[in-house]
């Protein structure tokens, strides 16, 4: 006989994050692509990741609030001059970042606060630097050299950087900070992709196709996946994609990958624009990183009588288990919520829509599932991201429930309804 089980729903408003009384250095992760702009400047995204564990938040009515300074320069390169001089400068930004928390009790690992600047600049190779006052320590210091083509003087096909990123979704909010070209891009500043971010979504932007076009007037676009390798790229077997496309003087990339069935590891996304004789015509490249612990274990386990240090691969094998997916979120700017979402009927109503599944109760499987969405303007949840999952069909279950069931009355600030990121954590359990 089944022995009863029991479900526990708990509405959790806003992000999750770690609270924290002593002021560290925040970690942050730093990212950027370019794309063509005008004959004199290109556009520049900056990303930039801050881990929600690394801050530093304090009581603010119903909120915990983190605060941080920040000042981002942009320096033109130098061989012989180091310092951040005047001459140097050639684009600076002060801002007072600020990020809001209602329950600062769960953190999951590696989760992030992004922000996403815009700017255009001359072409050429560029120091981005970026600095944190910290009270009563030297200020935290993070930046990375940026080169910037200049696609105004490219007369033959092109393609700009490749933009990695963790979700794009159609979109028609033009005043999304990630709203480009129809489409919401969430980018992940780390490059780093595996369990719990198994999609490697890309955004890019190709030009002048004509030069590769056919007489029907389409072109060729190639873009894959390789490891990391001394003998040249090889494509990762169902990891390729071969399409002809419209011949466009700027022609938009987008899609995705999944990267589940790969092991950790070095890893590459090559795009090429190949003409009519499929000889590349130009090619890009972006190097990312996976960690993929259960696919690890199953090349160990079927590799086991074909290795002979066994001992060896199992300690490699651990080693990069220990590598933790860092989660990308779209938090926007703290703004003053006058009134929260509310849930249309309830609680108790949504609890009796979950059902635990048959599948997870057999394998005894509890625990707690926290799922994270946007409830949106009009109430409705959308964008959901499992935070943490305990598998058995019981995530999917909390997002089925959440999709089908939940309704909100929407946040209002400044009397208008304003979209805002909820959590809610359901927790699973056998009696």
């Amino acid at each position: 006989m089944n022995r009863p089980c029991y479900v526990t729903i708990l509405l959790g408003l806003l992000l999750l994050a770690a609270s924290s009384t002593a002021q560290q250095a925040p970690q942050i992760d730093i990212d950027y692509a370019s794309f063509a702009y005008d004959e004199q400047e290109s556009l520049v995204e900056l990303y930039m990741a801050f881990k929600a564990s690394t801050l530093t938040y304090e009581a603010r009515d119903s909120l915990y609030t983190s605060s941080i300074p920040i000042q981002l320069n942009l320096l033109s390169s130098s061989d012989t001059d180091l310092d951040a001089s005047a001459e140097r400068v050639v684009w600076e930004q002060e801002m007072d970042l600020q990020f809001a928390v209602m329950d600062t009790s769960v953190i999951t690992e590696g989760q992030v606060f992004l922000r996403q600047i815009r700017l255009t600049v001359v072409p050429g190779e560029y120091e981005l630097q970026i600095v944190m006052p910290l009270s009563g320590q030297d200020p935290a210091q993070a930046g990375r050299d940026i080169i910037i083509p200049d696609y105004s003087q490219q007369e033959s096909c092109t393609l700009s950087d490749i933009t990695l990123a963790s979700m794009i979704t159609l979109s028609e909010d033009r005043e999304d900070p990630f709203y480009k070209n129809g489409l919401q891009i969430r980018p992940n500043a780390s490059q780093l992709y595996g369990e719990g971010v198994a999609n490697l979504f890309y955004y890019a932007e190709a030009y002048n196709t004509a030069c590769a076009a056919s007489d029907t007037g389409e072109y060729t676009m190639l873009i894959y996946v390789s490891e990391e390798s001394i003998d040249g790229p090889v494509p990762v077997a169902g990891l390729e994609k071969r399409s002809k496309r419209a011949m466009h003087s700027m022609d938009v990339l987008v899609g995705r990958f999944d990267l589940s069935s790969l092991v950790s590891g070095v890893y590459f996304l090559h795009m090429e624009i190949l003409d009519k004789a499929n000889e590349s015509k130009f090619a890009q490249t972006r190097k990312f990183f996976v960690s993929n612990p259960v696919m690890d274990l199953t090349w160990a386990e079927s590799s086991i009588f074909y290795v002979n240090n066994y001992t060896t691969m199992q300690e490699d094998v651990a080693e990069r288990a220990l590598i933790r997916i860092r989660h990308v979120e779209d938090v926007t700017a703290f703004i003053d919520i006058d009134e929260q979402p509310e849930l249309i009927g309830g609680i108790i109503k949504l609890q009796s829509k979950v059902k635990y599944p048959q599948s997870a109760r057999r394998a005894r499987i509890q625990g707690r599932v926290i799922v994270q969405f946007t409830v949106d303007k009009e109430g409705y949840p959308r964008d959901f991201m499992v935070l943490r999952g305990i598998g058995g069909g019981c995530d999917e279950e909390v997002i089925r429930v959440i999709t089908e069931h939940a309704r909100f009355k929407p946040a209002i600030s400044q009397g208008k309804a304003v979209p805002v990121r909820a959590s809610l954590p359901v927790i699973f359990g056998l009696r």
